[in-house]
């Protein structure tokens, strides 16, 4: 069996966590008297001398389970007692790593439970829960996805429709697979049934109820249902109100109220909606305790998520101002730290996270002093040393960026592969050609280079397609990260050494052996960063033939869109002498293009001068064309579109969302007017030249800008691979998850859906 990776193994302890907590501790109830039989006393019994035994010892786990086993040899084949030790001896093989033997005693197990009369359905329950991991450790999704609906089948038989217990079962459940197997749509179908018993059950706790709804919230913003999320949000609100005005001393109340108000502040941020953010957050700091540690600890609560949340809307001096609210937390309650009442480690994550605002805001002093602080106190972890690369890049100590990059790469047990980018800019230069820094403010020159990035992930693949080690779709956020990468070698070129460098990059291609690539960044993107998300765009795309970055003059602010919007447009002239360059230079059949976000406003009056052009060879030599975001009105767009379409102009895909929080801003930022990118009333724009894809569902978590999807989702960066790569259309033969769909509004025209993909029948 291949080895596990440090992510797969990470899920197999959750997974397997989550099983053995059922098997030891679901055989109780909520409160409810007892009515296990002589036997799940005694199974009961037995795991938990396994797990006093073991004491967390895989080998003397297994010795254990072993002794079981044997003890049972002399029993009948159908004997309870036999199903009891061979689940212990599955368990035991699973801590060990050891799927493949723990599947047969698993499998026996269940057939044991089945073969009772009467069946006990709780064991045959907590038997399928063990068989599962075994199945999905091996890889066999499909049927460790039928083992659990068979799990769930026997719980319901186990208990009531109507039962609390089964409501337990259900929450666990919706852990397990979306902890360990990433099913999110199905753990959200699972906490909606157990909330659903909750509400209706007499008696039950509203604290408890209020905590299903928040973890199903939780799932729901995982899946960028924003709004399902904030009605389950304000419904445990309700419940947990309507408790505290009954007793105002319950306490453990208003800690739950507390943190459901701080997500509905996140959700309102995600929404733009700042001052509702705020309203919440202050509702959630105005929340009276009695409790001293309780009041601190709201206290560092909220200011963490208000200050999550305005960094979220670009507003880095007040998420500043919050993480200092915490530290005068820090300050005046300090002896509840050293008590260990308050987590002595919420003090150095805070420096950590106000080092990283410092960072975003180029406060390098400050940001040294902050994160050195936090690296005293936590030692060296990866994370922190990705902040101090980062903090060394932008002091202008390369080689320092460079070791601590290095080094957070190893204590991640991460490789990296370098990856060569040739650029073009009409930036300015700031600093020599050796050096290659350029700036915010435009130039009436093109410069030319090249730029070695190192990016985590082993080299390129020689295979066509990049077998994975989990089906399509991968889940959200297996893509190479951005902000990983660091710069190992960027220098300026002359155009006869551009040539020559470029050349033997087309050479050594062989996926891509007569294609170049050329990415266009969007807005608010220094000069580096463009580097790095093309170098990433490049080995994600297993895209070994010549790429290239075009870099136009962002002021690299969030507050400056209009300028960055004036300056893209007169970017366009520039992106057509480059294009002319790589053409010359790599003598290319196809360039692929891929603008993002307000790149396009580059991109596409760039293609549309090179259409007029009847002279022009690069014409021909134009191949997929990605819009990625677009922030250009839709108007604007379909405009140009229909001008490219009449010079014969049509491969063009273009990905849009929903849930693009920087596309809502740039709605506001274009007085109203609705982005190309944005999919409004329900549906993305769609045109006869372009392949529509809303990609709403492949979003990430509530605090992300959902901005760059094209690239962080790896389902999405697949399918722009297979175009690459393929040229094969449509896109739902490419990937199983785009699902063609037909307008609703006018015209009847076809667009394709991003569609996460559970078990069947979920």
């Amino acid at each position: 069996m291949r080895p596990l990776s440090d992510l797969s193994w990470g899920l197999w302890s959750i997974a397997t966590a989550a099983v053995l907590s059922l098997v030891l501790w679901g055989l109780g109830a909520e409160g409810m008297e007892d009515r296990a039989t002589d036997h799940l006393d005694r199974h009961r019994q037995l795991l938990r001398r396994f797990e006093e035994v073991s004491a967390g010892d895989p080998q003397r786990a297994l010795a254990f389970a072993r002794s079981a086993v044997a003890e049972t040899e002399p029993l009948r084949r159908n004997d309870p007692r036999r199903g009891d030790a061979l689940e212990l001896l599955a368990l035991a093989h699973t801590r060990r790593e050891e799927f493949g033997q723990a599947l047969a005693p698993a499998t026996e197990a269940v057939r044991i439970r089945k073969a009772a009369r009467p069946v006990d359905h709780e064991l045959l329950a907590l038997a399928l829960g063990t068989q599962a991991v075994a199945l999905f450790a091996l890889e066999r999704s499909e049927a460790a996805d039928e083992a659990l609906r068979e799990q769930l089948a026997a719980w319901r038989q186990a208990f009531g429709a109507d039962d609390l217990r089964l409501a337990q079962k259900l929450e666990s459940q919706a852990e397990y697979v979306q902890a360990g197997l990433g099913r999110m749509r199905w753990a959200i179908e699972l906490l909606k049934e157990a909330a659903a018993i909750r509400e209706a059950a007499a008696g039950s706790s509203a604290g408890r109820l209020a905590q299903t709804l928040q973890q199903l919230a939780i799932y729901q913003l995982g899946s960028s249902q924003y709004g399902e999320a904030d009605l389950n949000l304000a419904k445990a609100q309700r419940f947990l109100e309507a408790e505290i005005a009954r007793d105002g001393s319950r306490e453990e109340e208003k800690v739950g109220l507390s943190g459901v108000l701080v997500m509905r502040a996140g959700i309102a941020g995600a929404r733009a909606q700042r001052e509702r953010a705020l309203a919440f957050a202050d509702y959630a700091r105005g929340l009276e305790f009695r409790d001293r540690a309780l009041r601190a600890e709201n206290e560092i609560l909220v200011a963490g998520g208000l200050s999550s949340v305005l960094e979220l809307m670009g507003d880095v001096e007040g998420a500043i101002a919050e993480r200092h609210k915490i530290l005068d937390v820090f300050r005046s309650d300090g002896d509840l730290f050293d008590s260990g009442a308050l987590d002595i480690g919420l003090i150095p994550d805070t420096f950590e996270a106000l080092g990283a605002l410092y960072l975003e805001q180029n406060e390098l002093d400050l940001a040294r002093e902050t994160l050195t602080w936090a690296r005293q106190q936590l030692g060296d972890t990866s994370s922190l040393l990705f902040k101090m690369s980062d903090l060394e890049r932008k002091s202008g100590d390369e080689a320092g960026a460079l070791r601590y990059y290095q080094e957070a790469l190893r204590l991640r047990k991460t490789d990296a592969s370098e990856i060569s980018l040739f650029f073009g800019t009409n930036r300015r230069l700031e600093q020599g050609p050796e050096s290659a820094r350029f700036g915010g403010e435009p130039s009436d020159r093109l410069s030319l280079g090249d730029a070695v990035v190192l990016v985590p992930g082993a080299q390129f693949s020689t295979e066509t397609w990049l077998k994975s080690a989990r089906p399509v779709p991968i889940p959200v956020g297996m893509a190479t990260n951005p902000a990983r990468l660091v710069m190992r070698d960027k220098k300026v070129l002359s155009d006869a050494a551009f040539r020559a460098d470029v050349r033997r990059s087309m050479d050594a291609a062989r996926l891509y052996p007569r294609s170049a690539l050329v990415f266009v960044h969007g807005f608010n993107v220094p000069f580096d960063s463009a580097l790095a998300r093309g170098a990433q765009l490049a080995r994600d795309l297993n895209f070994d033939g010549a790429a290239f970055a075009f870099s136009w003059p962002s002021r690299a602010k969030p507050w400056r869109y209009g300028t960055d919007r004036v300056t893209a447009g007169k970017a366009a002239a520039s992106l057509v002498d480059f294009l002319g360059r790589v053409e010359a230079a790599t003598g290319a059949e196809q360039i692929h293009l891929i603008a993002h976000s307000m790149g396009n406003r580059v991109l596409l009056p760039a293609l549309l001068e090179v259409a007029r052009d009847s002279k022009s060879t690069l014409r021909s030599k134009i191949g997929e064309v990605i819009l990625a975001a677009p922030a250009v009105p839709q108007a604007e767009l379909i405009g140009w579109m229909d001008e490219l379409a009449r010079h014969g102009f049509h491969r063009f895909t273009l990905y849009a969302a929903s849930v693009d929080k920087a596309l809502i801003v740039g709605y506001v930022r274009e007085w109203g007017t609705v982005l190309a990118g944005y999919v409004a009333s329900g549906e993305p724009l769609v045109h006869r030249s372009i392949e529509s894809i809303d990609v709403s569902e492949a979003g990430g978590d509530i605090l992300s800008l959902n901005h760059d999807i094209f690239a962080s989702n790896p389902v999405v960066t697949e399918d722009i691979r297979q175009l690459l790569q393929r040229g094969q259309r449509p896109p739902d033969r490419r990937i199983p998850a785009l699902k063609e769909r037909s307008t609703k509004r006018g015209e009847k025209k076809i667009y394709w859906y991003y569609q996460q993909l559970g078990p069947a029948g979920w």
